[in-house]
């Protein structure tokens, strides 16, 4: 049976898995022994599948029970116990497994339909029925019913489908559910007298709460807004305010998928899809609900998941299953579903009330702002996905700047080939293959010039020795270039005499004998800029060092060393 789900206490509180899970993997393809198209489905259990064709074959998990040349069935069901079926067919088909085998149910009356619509306005005779039966419903192991095509017929057992009474149609032309309006579907919360059929047109409700011992009542005009269809109702068993309804093939867009929390009486067909596109469905054929979360199926592959009847997600199986048209769904339990279709095709999930992950990763970039030409700089993108979702995927890093080669991974490394302004990029992506982007914008400088070799120029003083160090190619005009002198002590023993040095109190640097910079702070380096120095000449660097010694007066010394300006 589509609908129906494992029987709880009407006051329990259904819990619903939501943890967002990747699209792939969650619908997996199992045989179904057939090629026809499966119309109706009953899970059982995961693992345990009865279904019917449009060719008259019904299996249960791969092997066949029946084949009837003919015979188009449009719904299957065990009953609570799963000691007795019943499968209804068109034309006035309809089947009874007995535990062994399945056979016709026969003497199926009602008043004559042909009379027109539930008038009540003259006695009518009995007559066979020969409409189409659309949908079985189970209230208990002996209670069951079975609405019909024709208008206002709806039969029903009390012996376990051996034999049936029409409790709508009334002999003096009156019905107690209908009007004028084909049923499409009938759903009952099992253990209970509570009755819902669906009617044709814009999927009006009929619900009576005495299993149709009387008139039942009309709940409003529209639960999906499609007319000439085939809609079909789940309730939910664990609150049955709840309900389903989707709109058949050829109910196309949002509206064709409607829900209501209160019995019926009004629905919500503006659900938010995500996902995927709500305009995009062809109609969605059959709806299921258990654990509080519906699932329906349709055409062109549609498969979607609604929580709470405000969100709807799809959920597409894989490969070319993601444009198969589906016919009929089930659930057993919260996560236990089953979608089949045409062609015989038939999934299976125990992931059938997961939503899946939909929510894009987000994130920074961290690295320099202001950078050189030629320069590798490291950039680090800070990337989160939403709570509960798939994980970022490791290998879906792709940075990008235009002008410079792009690169993968986390933390990455970018060289900018000339001076201006760029835009860092890089996108990335959840396990789920929700893609996320972030940027960062880059100053760049000219590029750093070269670094200058050191042409060092050494002197001896009691006591160790004064280096000047200086650049030893030629130095561009205007630019700056560093000056070094450094005391390094001997690593001889030296007598002790007053005038052994202990340390460089100052350091005057002079180019051409003009004072440039003076530090009294070792390191002792200065950086000394090329002014008014003619291109191509040389020129003299003096430091002047002025030397604590162990006694006595601080002598200087001084040592010079030959810079050139670039021609």
């Amino acid at each position: 049976m589509r609908r129906t789900a494992v029987v709880v206490l009407l006051t329990a509180v259904a819990e619903l898995t939501t943890a967002p899970s990747a699209l792939a993997g969650i619908w997996t393809p199992i045989t179904s022994g057939t090629t026809d198209d499966i119309t109706a489905i009953d899970a059982r259990g995961p693992g345990d599948l009865l279904y019917a064709t449009s060719n008259g074959k019904i299996f249960r998990n791969g092997v066949q029970q029946f084949s009837q040349v003919g015979v188009s069935f449009t719904d299957i069901a065990l009953n609570p116990s799963g000691t007795v079926g019943l499968a209804t067919a068109l034309n006035g088909g309809l089947y009874r497994f007995s535990g062994a085998t399945w056979t016709q149910v026969g003497g199926l009356v009602t008043r004559d339909p042909a009379s027109g619509p539930c008038s009540g306005n003259a006695t009518v005779a009995t007559t066979p029925v020969t409409g189409n039966l659309v949908a079985v419903a189970w209230k208990d192991d002996m209670t069951a019913y079975v609405p019909s095509k024709d208008v206002g017929v709806v039969l029903k057992t009390t012996n376990g489908g051996a034999s049936f009474t029409d409790v709508s149609r009334q002999v003096d032309g009156t019905c107690r559910a209908g009007t004028n309006d084909e049923f499409t579907d009938v759903a009952v919360v099992p253990g209970t007298d509570l009755v819902y059929l669906l009617a044709k047109s814009f999927g009006a409700r009929w619900v009576s709460s005495n299993g149709l011992a009387g008139a039942a009542v009309r709940r409003g005009e529209t639960s999906v807004n499609c007319f000439q269809n085939a809609p079909r109702i789940a309730l939910d068993q664990s609150n049955p305010n709840r309900n389903f309804v989707v709109g058949g093939f050829g109910c196309d867009g949002t509206l064709g998928f409607g829900y209501s929390a209160d019995a019926g009486t009004s629905y919500d067909i503006q659900m938010d899809y995500l996902g995927g596109r709500g305009d995009t469905l062809q109609g969605l054929a059959d709806v299921a609900v258990a654990g509080g979360s519906a699932l329906a199926a349709g055409r062109a592959g549609a498969i979607v998941v609604s929580p709470d009847g405000a969100r709807a997600y799809f959920q597409r199986a894989d490969g070319g299953d993601q444009t198969t048209d589906w016919l009929a769904v089930d659930k057993s339990s919260a996560g236990d579903g089953a979608v089949a279709g045409i062609g015989g095709r038939l999934l299976v999930s125990a992931q059938a009330n997961a939503i899946p992950d939909v929510v894009p990763p987000a994130g920074t970039i961290s690295g320099p702002t202001r950078i050189a030409a030629g320069q590798p700089a490291t950039f680090t993108a800070n990337v989160a996905d939403n709570a509960g979702g798939s994980g970022i995927n490791p290998a879906a890093f792709a940075w990008s700047a235009t002008g410079v080669p792009s690169a993968s991974g986390n933390p990455t490394a970018l060289t900018f080939p000339s001076a201006g302004f760029y835009t860092v990029r890089v996108t990335f992506a959840d396990n789920t293959g929700n893609t996320g982007e972030a940027t960062l914008g880059v100053t760049v400088g000219p590029a750093a010039p070269a670094p200058n070799p050191v042409r060092t120029t050494t002197v001896k003083v009691v006591g160790g020795s004064l280096d000047l160090g200086a650049p030893r190619a030629c130095i561009p005009a205007g630019s700056s270039f560093s000056a070094t002198l450094a005391f390094k002590r001997s690593t001889t023993r030296v007598t002790a005499t007053r005038r052994t040095v202990i340390k460089v109190t100052r350091v005057v640097f002079t180019i051409n004998g003009t004072q440039r910079k003076t530090d009294r702070k070792a390191p002792f380096r200065q950086r000394m800029t090329v002014r008014n120095l003619k291109a191509g000449t040389k020129h003299t660097l003096r430091a002047r060092a002025t030397m604590k010694v162990r006694r006595g007066k601080g002598p200087t010394k001084s040592i010079t060393t030959k810079i050139t300006v670039c021609g």
